[in-house]
């Protein structure tokens, strides 16, 4: 049997709802994902074009699935495919499809709706946000990873794609140092994962032992998937993108999203390749840093335990959430805190937070400082690493073990929240709680 035919307000408290966009026509799914990312209600997991790659896409349990019928080469492959989905599938259908066949669509039980032709995307996400909601609260049994972008497999996988923009206002930081090291420690977790640089002379090459060519500037000379899997170069299990080769050449980083060769787009086709995991190492100030912002759907905030990174930082959240709300995707929920280079006497997590949680209400912010996830001591072996090309997340275990934790909350995995303290018999203390822990 063949195909007939020619072919904004917040969500609240509730986590991002996880959709799976599938068309035929790349075009299509670029503009739907273009129209969806704007929208704090709802986390593209990821894309597909094919049937091939939408059963292999539906390994990320998305809560909603926009579907182009003709991804499938016919009602039988498709209707086969439906029935093991486990989302909520909102169906779009060609042009000449008889009544009887989207009555049989209608009736399996994935599918919440069929439109003929195409759908209309305001109002597709206003029923997919409501009909998500309720299909949580009917499988409320399920372990709340399954709708916070966290591990299924026990750690083994990633329920949604995160793009993480590493960032800080303060330069020295180590920023270039943490984006390296996350990549690497989400990449060895078995998750497919991209670091870009964006940095202008970008040294991610130098401290990888990677060539300065084939860099950024290769992919925005020929933006399509071709041109990223050309333009990528590898370190074990990682894939990287090197940054602009000197400071004449960021201005090319500087394109609106819609434009051909944007950071947007080249996000967009790191989904479309299957990345889990995409962390854009973005600079302290340049035109290239809200195009970043923009792309992200998470920011790691690096910062140094002093009074001056204090107030870096809390200005750098005050313009992020209130300056240039609505430009980008990142919600107060996805930013973290990272405090690098700690030494003794420096201020602790809780008095730096503490400090920049002022900051933000003598601003007056509406919104909590968000978290510190992660203190990471100073230490030299992570510079001699760097020095003799070696990996830092190699070079000091006391460096090494906030960076995998900080995988772990990001990706999949428990979170151990800053200022709680393991004991050897397997207990943390949280306050008055006792949790106890597998060894």
């Amino acid at each position: 049997m063949s195909w007939t035919n020619q072919p904004t307000p917040q969500g609240g408290q509730d986590a991002p709802v996880s959709l799976l966009l599938a068309h035929k026509d790349m075009e299509r799914t670029t503009a739907w994902y273009q129209s969806l990312q704007v929208d704090t209600r709802f986390r593209v997991t990821s894309m597909a074009n094919t049937h091939q790659d939408f059963r292999a896409k539906l390994a990320s349990s998305p809560e909603i699935i926009l579907l182009d019928a003709t991804v499938f080469d016919g009602p039988d492959q498709l209707t086969e495919a439906l029935t093991s989905v486990s989302g909520a599938v909102y169906l779009i259908v060609p042009g000449g499809v008889n009544t009887e066949l989207i009555e049989q669509f209608k009736a399996i039980q994935s599918v919440k709706s069929v439109s003929v032709g195409d759908v209309n995307i305001a109002d597709f996400m206003t029923r997919a946000y409501a009909d998500a909601l309720a299909l949580r609260r009917t499988v409320s049994a399920i372990s709340p990873t399954a709708w916070s972008g966290g591990s299924q497999r026990g750690g083994s996988g990633a329920g949604g794609l995160r793009i993480v923009t590493v960032w800080s206002r303060s330069g020295g930081t180590g920023r270039t140092t943490i984006a390296i090291s996350l990549a690497q420690a989400v990449a060895r977790r078995g998750l497919k994962t991209l670091l870009i640089g964006l940095g202008a002379p970008d040294v991610i090459p130098l401290q990888l032992g990677l060539r300065p060519e084939p860099n950024i500037v290769s992919w925005i000379s020929n933006p399509n998937d071709e041109g990223l899997r050309s333009s990528i170069q590898s370190v074990g299990e990682l894939h990287v993108l090197a940054g602009f080769p000197d400071i004449l050449s960021e201005s090319q980083g500087d394109r609106p999203a819609e434009a051909s060769g944007s950071i947007n787009e080249l996000v967009t086709s790191a989904a479309y390749g299957g990345y889990s995991a995409i962390i854009l190492d973005t600079p302290s100030a340049g035109g290239v840093t809200p195009r970043a912002l923009s792309a992200a759907n998470t920011w790691l905030m690096v910062a140094r335990p002093t009074v001056s990174d204090v107030w870096m930082s809390a200005e750098s959240f005050r313009t992020v959430t209130q300056k240039i709300a609505g430009q980008h995707r990142i919600t107060p929920g996805n930013i973290f805190v990272v405090l690098n280079q700690r030494a003794n006497g420096m201020l602790t997590a809780d008095q730096w937070h503490g400090a920049a949680d002022a900051a933000c209400r003598k601003m007056n912010l509406n919104v909590g400082f968000p978290p510190v996830m992660a203190t990471i001591p100073h230490s030299i072996d992570v510079s001699l690493a760097q020095d003799s090309g070696r990996s830092a997340l190699d070079a000091s275990d006391d460096f090494a073990r906030p960076i995998h934790r900080l995988s772990e909350m990001l990706f999949g995995g428990v979170v151990v929240p800053v200022g709680q303290t393991a004991k050897e018999d397997g207990i943390f203390r949280l306050g008055p709680l006792k949790i106890r822990t597998k060894k």
